[in-house]
């Protein structure tokens, strides 16, 4: 997700900047508690937006426009008893260039909650352009942090004292009782939830088909590493060391998430496949059956069933005339492990988006002789600009930590993201001028993301047509990595020789990569999971509303849960999906939404 700013140099110093926020947010808070639409509406630039992340209704939700969002804000303060309003004593309000940015807390109901306000200058005073809330907390049930934290020891006499050890094993083995929560995978969306919902002392436990956390990264092509930075990486509640890289390799990753969940004391069951799920609606639970990595089978009856296995699922090979007599060695971009084995060798890699581009590098740089077949267009940007404009808050001199950067990230209705992300696509593209009009001059076809809006929107759509170059992209503007352009491979013959749809043919292939993405992976669990998936359209992209379709808040299946998306979205949107549940299980809210209704 784009930021949606960039950070300049303060005009305004601190001190009259904490003051005015303070006076604004005293006049919001007095128009709120008035229940005066036309003060609050004064409070606010007639273009404003309003986000809000279940502080008021345990949903998503946003307004645009100061008069739909006053109406709005004053409707909601009176249903959700909105009080309290302060500044927030952690991060002081500060200044951008010629606006001002502020955090203030409140409650609502049963919630503490915080809230985030950039100020523009409207003639002699300020008023709110961009305005964000979100639930921070359950005031009755709090996370088992800080002054909470389990005490580890118990002093003095305990009959029958048992040791940690064999505790966390009773606790990890479910012999004795069902989880509440289940969450399918444990990749980094599937751990932080479960970190989220142990520290709401929400029973969980997470399973994952591969032999070791992390084996999903650690068996993937030997050069990956993230193109996201360690600023915005960390995970809840365990922050990545100062020592730790920019970029982190895949196999380093790998081996944090399994260093996550044993430090966390995370319950995960490693070498179990999902076989099965059923929803019982007059009991609200699940019936979902695992097979065990001794072979045995295993029913559990959780309250909750979370999907957090990615937005992909099984790799997609095009059905090719030939290639089961093929002679060279085909394998899709998910079980490539290395180019070092394939020097002087002619190769060819079909596909060009992140991995096809990341392949054909690391094939290039071990003297492969490297063929790419383009099929149809990419989204290409430098790597210096992608952080240049997409990471302005996640930076080695960030003032601000993870969590209120976070809040700022998001503040944004969508439709506003897309927007910027235009203009942001617009100034990368003048940025990577050069480089991209020497693509195009070796015939390589761009394109600007789904309807300009770069690689957030094609990521919120479901696809990877996109590459952050880090030298891939500058091996085919020099031709060094051969290139076919609007091409499919139409038959392999001859056992070597690879014949394309224009009548072209490539000779003595001894290396086939396919680079050709995945099946969705909603595509590949729904058939499994019965009745309970017939209400699910899709689970990621938008919904109708603007904000995620079934994914981080409630599905349209009770019961059913949705997480998918990368490392800082997880690290934000988990503690909204795990308050919810912890708000479910203490019968703050019910299962079902329309309870509510009726």
């Amino acid at each position: 997700m784009a930021e949606a700013w960039r950070n300049s140099a303060p005009e305004i110093d601190t001190p009259n900047a904490a003051q005015v926020f303070t006076a604004w947010l005293a006049e919001f808070a007095s128009a709120l508690e008035k229940g005066s639409e036309v003060e609050l509406e004064a409070c606010l630039h007639p273009d404003a937006t309003w986000r809000d992340f279940m502080a008021f209704p345990w949903d998503f939700h946003h307004a645009v426009g100061g008069a739909h969002t006053a109406g709005r804000l004053i409707e909601l303060t009176k249903e959700w008893s909105a009080s309290g309003f302060a500044v927030n004593a952690e991060q002081e309000p500060f200044a951008s260039g010629d606006d001002i940015m502020g955090f203030f807390d409140f409650t609502t109901n049963d919630r503490i909650d915080r809230g985030f306000a950039r100020l523009v200058r409207d003639g002699s005073r300020f008023v709110a352009f961009t305005l964000q809330t979100q639930v921070e907390a359950l005031e009755a049930f709090p996370e088992g942090t800080r002054h909470r934290r389990p005490e580890g020891k118990v002093y003095g006499v305990v009959p029958g004292r048992t040791r940690w050890a064999d505790d966390r094993r009773g606790e990890t083995s479910f012999e004795d009782r069902d989880p509440t929560v289940l969450v399918l995978g444990a990749g980094h969306n599937g751990l932080a939830l479960a970190a989220r919902l142990g520290a709401l002392d929400v029973d969980t436990l997470v399973i994952d088909r591969e032999a070791r956390i992390g084996d999903t990264w650690r068996k993937r092509y030997a050069s990956l590493a993230l193109h996201s930075t360690v600023y915005g990486d960390h995970l809840p509640y365990l922050p990545l060391p100062a020592t730790w890289p920019a970029h982190t390799p895949k196999d380093k990753f790998a081996n944090w998430l399994e260093t996550y969940a044993t430090t966390l004391d995370l319950n995960v069951w490693t070498s179990t496949t999902f076989l099965s799920g059923h929803y019982d609606e007059k009991t609200e639970r699940w019936t979902v059956r695992v097979q065990l990595g001794d072979g045995s089978i295993r029913d559990l009856h959780p309250r909750h069933f979370i999907v957090a296995g990615g937005m992909f699922g099984s790799p997609r090979i095009p059905e090719i005339e030939g290639l089961q007599e093929y002679r060279g060695v085909a394998v899709h971009s998910d079980e490539f492990q290395d180019g070092d084995r394939y020097a002087g060798k002619k190769t060819l890699v079909i596909g060009s988006g992140v991995s096809g581009h990341e392949l054909a590098h690391d094939l290039w740089e071990h003297d492969a002789d490297v063929t790419m077949v383009q099929r149809t267009s990419t989204y290409v940007v430098t790597y210096p600009s992608y952080h240049r404009y997409w990471s302005t808050l996640f930076t080695e001199d960030m003032t601000l930590t993870p969590d209120f950067a976070d809040q700022m990230t998001y503040a944004l209705p969508n439709e506003r993201v897309d927007a910027f992300n235009k203009e942001l696509v617009q100034l990368a593209k003048a940025a990577d001028k050069e480089l991209l009009d020497a693509l195009e001059s070796q015939g390589f076809k761009l394109n600007w993301g789904p309807d300009g809006t770069g690689i957030i929107g094609a990521h919120m759509s479901g696809k990877d047509s996109y590459q952050i170059d880090i030298g891939a992209s500058q091996l085919i503007a020099d031709g060094r990595v051969r290139l076919k352009q609007g091409v499919e491979v139409a038959e392999i013959k001859d056992g070597t020789t690879v014949v394309f749809t224009d009548g072209s043919e490539m000779h003595d292939v001894e290396l086939i990569v396919f680079a050709t993405g995945y099946h969705q992976f909603w595509g590949h669990l729904k058939p499994v999971l019965g009745s309970a998936a017939a209400k699910i359209d899709k689970a990621y992209g938008r919904a109708a509303d603007g904000e995620y379709a079934n994914t981080w808040r409630r599905s349209a299946q009770p019961g059913l849960w949705f997480g998918t998306g990368f490392i800082r979205m997880a690290r934000f949107y988990t503690r909204f999906t795990a308050l919810l549940i912890k708000a479910i299980e203490e019968g703050i809210e019910p299962m079902d939404p329309e309870a509510r209704k009726a």
